[in-house]
């Protein structure tokens, strides 16, 4: 398989609207057309439920990870799995199934990063839920958590590619989630 399939691949893997797929099997509604219209796993949370937000948060960190095992089963080195990885972000954010409509692909970057680091993506992941529980803001802890990744890569002593994958896949949601989204650490999101 091509990097091109793969990359393919990805992004159609990425494209598939997790929240939007199981917020119409539990309401009969579309998560677009709800609290602030991000068809996300916090959007999921705040509108229909916590189970639902894990049903859609595990099925969107699963698009990340299935990237890169994808690339790696084709044969693909670190380079063209972190490129898979991207694509199902890229996929995640503009989904040819929601007319390139998507979420800010935090889910899927924390599973590609999941994938090509698991330690270090761990141990983020928990700071980011204790960080975010304590000082009351969802977005703040994840920012925070989803940027210590490739500090603990460092630390925990990762290839390169992997932490300059990490790098590009954080720096692609931050910005994203901040140029769309907006950021006010004043205001608590729960």
């Amino acid at each position: 398989m091509t990097l091109t399939a793969v990359l393919v691949a990805a992004y159609l893997l990425g494209s598939i609207p997790m929240s939007y797929i199981v917020v119409l099997r539990a309401t009969g509604r579309d998560i677009r057309t709800m609290g602030s219209g991000n068809p996300g796993t916090m959007n999921v949370f705040d509108t229909v439920g916590w189970f639902a937000a894990l049903v859609v948060a595990v099925g969107d960190i699963s698009k990340g990870a299935a990237a890169v095992a994808l690339a790696y089963l084709a044969g693909l080195t670190d380079g063209g799995a972190v490129l898979a990885a991207m694509a199902a972000v890229i996929g995640h954010d503009w989904s040819i199934f929601l007319w390139l409509e998507g979420g800010n692909g935090t889910a899927a970057v924390i599973g590609g990063m999941l994938a090509l680091m698991p330690a270090a993506t761990l141990i983020a992941a928990g700071v980011a839920i204790g960080l975010g529980y304590t000082i009351g803001s969802r977005r703040i802890g994840g920012i925070i958590g989803i940027a210590l990744v490739p500090v603990l890569g460092i630390l925990l002593g990762e290839p390169h590619t992997q932490l300059y994958g990490a790098i590009a896949l954080m720096s692609f949601t931050i910005v994203k989630i901040i140029r769309f989204e907006g950021f006010s650490p004043a205001r608590p999101d729960r």
